[in-house]
């Protein structure tokens, strides 16, 4: 992230809802490549980006942070629906969609963090042999 957007980070964390980061913003702080991945959150349902007067998305300081944990989850090859779905599931039975998210974020990391742990002690282990 460039100065500059720190800077506007900084400050608008002070404003948490107020929409002020643009798509280019968006991805230039997950270092997207494309427009469309910065898109596919809002498109999904997962965000719902405001949009100024000329129909371009902007986006808030809070749900940047939701983005960051949804990307968790995105890079584990958790898809856009099964995360919505999981958390219209968790809504439907009068929890708290947020706090799943970050048990099931919390839980995933460690299940993978394990699962390689594993996998490199089995490969170790054939190499001994």
């Amino acid at each position: 992230m460039n100065k500059e957007l720190r800077e506007k980070y900084i400050q608008f964390s002070k404003m948490p809802d107020e929409p002020a980061f643009t798509t280019k913003d968006i991805m230039d702080i997950f270092k997207f490549s494309a427009q469309s991945t910065a898109q596919r959150f809002d498109k999904s349902g997962l965000i719902k980006a405001k949009r100024n007067n000329i129909g371009h998305r902007l986006y808030s300081y809070n749900q940047i942070e939701y983005m960051k944990k949804l990307q968790k989850l995105v890079d584990y090859d958790i898809s856009h629906f099964t995360i919505k779905t999981m958390l219209e599931f968790e809504k439907s039975k009068g929890r708290d969609a947020d706090v799943f998210l970050e048990e099931f974020i919390e839980f995933y990391t460690k299940r993978v963090y394990s699962t390689n742990r594993n996998n490199k002690r089995k490969q170790k282990k054939n190499e001994l042999l």
